[in-house]
């Protein structure tokens, strides 16, 4: 009897043993499985949000790929006018123009009739003050008018209208 009171006490320690090591590798495996279900959801991308606006920047986009190629048509030379200052200055603006149209005819009619646009364009500039065009809004508003002008000449001459936009390629004042 003493030899299996001395088998038990010396199982005993062994069971414990067992039983820490299950116990220390069913908390590493718990440990391991939170860490890699922490890194997938630290990882994994944000999921898109729902814009109510997605569907008009959709058709937008489709609007912009219907629309025909831009033509350019530059007015060189550049045009050079006199400019009024204050107390009697004399000031000069030199700026080179391009005209924008997706319109092949009106492309081809501002091409022909270039010769009343410059005219019309130089008439325009030439009533200009110094102090009108030295800021960007100034610019821009000029640059707004000439285009209405532009249109207007077109309109008047072959009754077409379509130039999109008037670029200021360069604008000197001096």
């Amino acid at each position: 009897m003493a030899e299996n009171d001395t088998q038990a006490t010396e199982a005993a320690p062994q069971a414990k043993l067992g039983m820490m090591q299950l116990l220390m590798i069913v908390g590493i495996v718990l440990v391991t499985e939170v860490a890699i279900l922490f890194a997938w959801e630290s990882l994994r991308p944000p999921p898109a949000p729902v814009d109510p606006t997605a569907e008009s920047e959709e058709a937008a986009t489709a609007d912009v790929s219907e629309l025909e190629p831009a033509n350019y048509l530059p007015l060189d030379p550049a045009l050079v006018v006199n400019l009024q200052g204050e107390g009697g200055e004399s000031h000069f603006l030199q700026t080179t123009i391009q005209l924008m149209t997706r319109n092949k005819e009106v492309y081809e009619a501002a091409k022909t009739h270039s010769p009343a646009i410059r005219n019309a364009l130089i008439m325009l500039f030439g009533t200009l003050n110094h102090s009108d065009i030295t800021s960007l809004e100034g610019k821009e508003q000029i640059r707004e008018q000439a285009r209405e002008v532009a249109d207007e000449v077109l309109l008047e001459l072959s009754g077409q209208q379509g130039i999109d936009a008037l670029y200021l390629t360069s604008f000197v004042i001096q």
